[in-house]
């Protein structure tokens, strides 16, 4: 075990001498998921304790084991931050040390599978040290922090190997149930691959030939299971959020396939790949590559199966002769969990219709990366394959020289795991800065201090462009100046972000976070939710900025200005006020002069408007009264489908429709299609996600269209699942249309008014 640490030492060594002389210094990735991990630790690790993580989501903050920051570590960087200890400073360093000390320990662990196989011991330390840098998880080193402890799945797998070698014993079932508990408050990925792998080698057991330990088997579900149990108790016991979306998007998209798996993804062995085999680009969450070696060893083990079939079973399956019992039984674990990984059987239409019953399964979105222990299992059975070829080689005293194709794979497989290794430390070289993103001075907070103005004179930070990512309703991706400015901010001020960025955050608070953008005609029911009346810091980066962000921006004092980025004062009673009083007055006034329309509508123009309020539909949840259309199934649902209100208008359109933000699925998108007879002039489409017209849990979502010359026909469809919209509009954009409710409330282009005097109604 000395010469793998030896030898794992070095290569990391030569491959991050920059992350070892000066942790701190580097980013293993500075933008998007890698990050905000950094952000979320280090700020967890300042200002917060226990289970709450206020960084994010002012004012609720959140359940500390969604914003990605590594739940066990953070919480022991916290601990001693309390206790005196200046470690939140270094949290970079401690972070990007725990990766390389994590790469540094698979080998070890791969060692302790390989010589229980009665590998010798040269042998497994070189495999093991070409199987550990191989391993697909360092390429999430710097993208998903969280993920990139590639000892974990190997460790788990160790204990399942001794558990299998004595089921009735307990001690090996502890240990298992402990790691994959504490793996799961590193990433709760961990936690369900081990105990799906442990589960896999259960039915694989229990459908083998002979005699069944059904009692061992019962044992090995409890250990599988009861980490399970315990994480999602413990989730229910600390987390009060109870609106999380329940259908992350990614199911059946997030998988694995066989490209994943066995063709290379890094260069430059891509180029050479598809030079001579063409292949589609390899999406990152199908990478668990095992290598042309592997390939090469699994292709030869199947085709010694087929030649098995060939003799029609006149001697035992070639894998069952020449494996061992323990690692036969996990590669067929590994295959039955690389099939899940990929999909099968939700894939196929006959079981499609079930993932609506997985329940808490369907929050591992991403199955890709259930293929990892499939990793591990075939790399091992490769190392031992080709152990085996040596030895035969030996015994009929065939000499390398001679047949030196084990050590010319070897050298392959070395290459390959060399160009994984060095792929990543490429990019992290690339990451310097982070000392002085954590440390003071912040450049802006001593601008501040020269006009005599102090982050304490605030309350919590909205970043512009604006960000809230991973409810999979709403994605505005912000920018990745806003993104990298807001969290060095809030991490030199301990203020909270108005943004979020967090995984399966609650949906109601999404929505309550992204209404502070919608227009002056919606309340900002957030607001009230502030435990203070103090202002609000405005942090502006110039590029990327919508209209709602820059009348956001016009409703603020100027503190700081710099070319990258800009402070303002934003008032909470600027934030908050609305139009809504005056454009009532107005509706009001302009009522009577109005010519009332089919359906009780009145426009500011003579030209063509047009109102489905699904007043007869059959579902009756609607927003301003009973009746909307819904959904249920995933399709193309056709909303309208007819003549343009004003067919010689060849002007600007907008369509517009609200759309139920509470619902179980995504919020799809939204289709216009203009039609001369049966030919398609037009097709517009607008994503739902990007919304920021929000009123309660409905949700607006609108399409401007310019009317081409001769349409005879509007199509209006929305593509989604579990659709419920209502009050479906289309008006010229020069054109204001009213209509009054059955309840009394003047409504404006969908936006609700207030109560309209009956005096005025009756005229």
């Amino acid at each position: 075990m000395l010469a793998v640490t030896v030898i794992g030492a070095v290569v990391l060594a030569v491959q991050f001498p920059f992350v070892l002389a000066h942790p701190d210094e580097y980013f293993f990735q500075p933008a998007g998921d890698g990050l905000q991990s950094y952000y979320a630790t280090a700020y967890y690790a300042f200002y917060d304790k226990g289970t709450h993580f206020s960084g994010m989501n002012y004012p609720y903050g959140e359940n500390f084991t969604y914003p990605n920051l590594q739940p066990l570590i953070a919480w022991v960087l916290g601990m001693l931050q309390r206790w005196g200890l200046p470690v939140a400073i270094h949290t970079v360093g401690i972070t990007n040390l725990l990766a390389l000390l994590a790469i540094l320990l698979t080998p070890l662990v791969i060692y302790l599978i390989l010589r229980r196989l009665r590998l010798s011991v040269g042998y497994s330390v070189l495999l093991a040290v070409l199987i550990g840098f191989l391993s697909p998880q360092i390429q999430r080193l710097g993208d998903h922090m969280s993920l990139s402890y590639p000892c974990l799945v190997p460790w788990l797998w160790y204990c399942i190997l001794r558990i299998m070698e004595a089921p009735r014993r307990w001690p090996w079932h502890v240990v298992f149930m402990v790691s994959s508990l504490l793996t799961g408050f590193v990433m709760a990925y961990f936690l369900a691959c081990g105990a799906f792998f442990l589960l896999a080698h259960v039915l694989v057991l229990a459908v083998q030939k002979g005699p069944k330990p059904w009692r061992d088997l019962a044992y090995m579900t409890l250990t599988a299971l009861l980490p399970l149990i315990l994480f999602r108790g413990w989730l229910w016991f600390t987390d009060p959020t109870t609106d999380r979306p329940p259908n992350p998007y990614g199911f059946l998209v997030y998988m694995t396939n066989p490209r994943g798996l066995f063709t290379p993804a890094l260069e430059p062995m891509r180029t050479l790949w598809t030079y001579f085999f063409p292949t589609k680009e390899i999406s990152y969450e199908a990478m668990s590559y095992v290598g042309l070696v592997g390939t090469g060893v699994l292709v030869a083990a199947l085709l010694r199966a087929l030649r098995h079939l060939r003799l029609r079973h006149k001697q035992a399956l070639a894998l069952r002769r020449s494996t061992p019992h323990d690692l036969r039984i996990s590669l067929w674990a590994g295959g039955l969990l690389v099939l899940f990984a990929a999909g099968i059987p939700f894939i196929f239409s006959w079981f499609s219709p079930l993932i609506d019953y997985l329940g808490p399964l369907k929050q591992f979105r991403a199955l890709g990366r259930f293929a990892w222990p499939f990793y591990y299992v075939v790399t091992t059975y490769a190392a031992y394959y080709l152990y085996q070829v040596l030895r035969y080689q030996r015994q009929r005293r065939v000499t390398l020289l001679a047949a030196p194709w084990v050590p010319l794979l070897l050298l392959v497989w070395g290459g390959e795991a060399w160009i994984n290794i060095s792929t990543r430390a490429k990019i992290a070289e690339g990451g310097g800065g982070a000392r002085s993103y954590f440390r003071p001075p912040h450049p802006l907070l001593q601008q501040l201090e020269q006009i005599n103005r102090s982050t304490a004179e605030f309350q919590a930070i909205l970043p512009l462009p604006y960000f809230n990512n991973g409810s999979d309703k709403i994605f505005l991706p912000g920018s990745h100046e806003s993104i990298y400015e807001v969290h060095k901010l809030s991490l030199a001020t301990g203020l909270p972000q108005l943004s979020s960025y967090v995984s399966r955050p609650s949906v109601s608070q999404v929505l309550e976070h992204v209404q502070l953008l919608s227009s002056p005609l919606l309340p900002k029911p957030l607001l009230q939710r502030f435990p203070s009346q103090k202002p609000i810091l405005l942090l502006v980066t110039p590029n990327g900025l919508s209209e709602a962000e820059q009348r956001i921006i016009a409703l603020a004092k100027p503190l700081v200005q710099t070319p990258q980025v800009s402070l303002y004062e934003l008032p909470l009673a600027a934030l908050g006020a609305t139009t809504t009083q005056q454009e009532l007055q107005r509706g009001i006034s302009l009522w009577p002069t109005l010519t009332e329309r089919p359906n009780g509508l009145r426009a500011t123009t003579g030209k063509g408007v047009l109102l489905q309020d699904f007043a007869q539909s059959s579902d009756r949840r609607g927003r301003l009264a009973p009746g909307a259309f819904y959904e249920p199934a995933e399709k193309f649902s056709v909303l309208y489908d007819g003549p343009v209100p004003a067919p010689a208008d060849t002007g600007k359109y907008e369509v517009s429709l609200w759309m139920h933000g509470m619902m179980d699925h995504s919020f799809g998108n939204m289709q216009v299609k203009q039609y001369i007879g049966n030919d398609m002039v037009d097709h517009q489409v607008t994503d739902g996600h990007r919304t920021t017209e929000i009123d309660g849990v409905w949700v607006r979502v609108a399409v401007p269209i310019r009317v081409r010359p001769g349409t005879t026909r509007l199509e209006v469809i929305y593509d989604n699942k579990d659709l419920l919209v209502d009050d479906l509009l289309i008006r010229p954009i020069d054109t204001d249309v009213y209509w009054r409710t059955a309840d009394g409330q003047l409504v404006l282009n969908g936006y609700r008014l207030g109560q309209f005097p009956q005096s005025v109604a009756s005229k």
